[in-house]
């Protein structure tokens, strides 16, 4: 490209420059004048006088720029580069829910869901649970999700901390293999424990009734046959409910006298 029969004005030149600063930052106006004049064929030395830059200066910003693109007019080590914006992290929200037979674990608000049926017990602990020990879920989400009490919850979270799934999480027994060890008696004393203490508002946990219920029969029942029977005798489910039945029935006793 051949300028020498372009008329130049430096009066149009100085009123068009002092336009220019206003839009952009001197360095950066620099820049894209040496540009133009190094292609238009003008020497480093005449071009660093022209723009009042250094001639090691002209030539660094010249290679950046033939090496970058336009990124590189500006001059990066300076504070009028561009910020890059910070973008903040939102936390990702799981949540877990039972839905008629699913098992829901649902990751943030997009829809994005693990459906497990919750007939599939062992894959639905193994997702939950996991999720548990991970710390993305509560212990009474959890819980409740399974359809077993927190301390149960609890229980299973730290076997499966413990060991793999097929370890941990498979019952391998079939029916309850010592019920012989729970006699009348000892079924009679786990309904005396319950009762008193629901009534009276004590925990009715599994390990607190077996403790109680070993102190006073000496047959060495688990907390986990503790459950076992206090669902087979429908107890847990009238928990809530004794507490009221029986201020109703003391009521009716004192006007009755």
């Amino acid at each position: 490209m051949d300028c020498r029969n372009i008329e130049f004005s430096p009066e149009t030149s100085a009123e068009r420059m002092e336009r220019a600063a206003r839009v952009f930052p001197s360095g950066l106006l620099k820049r894209i004048i040496a540009l133009v004049l190094y292609l238009l064929g003008a020497k480093r030395g005449s071009i660093a006088d022209a723009v009042g830059m250094p001639q090691e200066s002209v030539k660094t910003a010249l290679r950046v720029i033939l090496q970058d693109g336009f990124s590189a007019l500006r001059d990066r080590r300076r504070s009028d580069a561009p910020r890059v914006a910070k973008t903040v992290g939102v936390p990702l929200r799981i949540s877990a829910r039972r839905e008629d037979e699913w098992c829901v674990v649902a990751f943030g608000d997009n829809a994005n869901e693990v459906r497990v049926p919750a007939t599939h017990k062992i894959q639905a602990r193994t997702i939950l649970l996991s999720l548990l020990n991970s710390g993305l879920l509560s212990m009474q989400e959890t819980a409740s999700v399974l359809g077993v009490c927190p301390a149960h919850c609890r229980e299973l979270a730290a076997n499966l901390m413990r060991g793999d799934v097929p370890d941990t999480l498979i019952d391998k027994r079939r029916g309850q293999a010592h019920d012989y060890r729970v006699g009348p008696g000892e079924k009679a004393e786990i309904i005396q424990q319950f009762v008193a203490r629901a009534v009276t508002g004590h925990s009715t946990s599994s390990e607190v009734l077996a403790k109680f219920v070993n102190e006073r029969t000496d047959v060495g029942v688990s907390p986990r046959t503790i459950r076992w029977h206090l669902n087979k005798l429908g107890l847990t489910g009238i928990k809530k409910t004794l507490p009221e039945l029986v201020a109703t029935l003391k009521k009716t006793s004192d006007n009755a006298a």
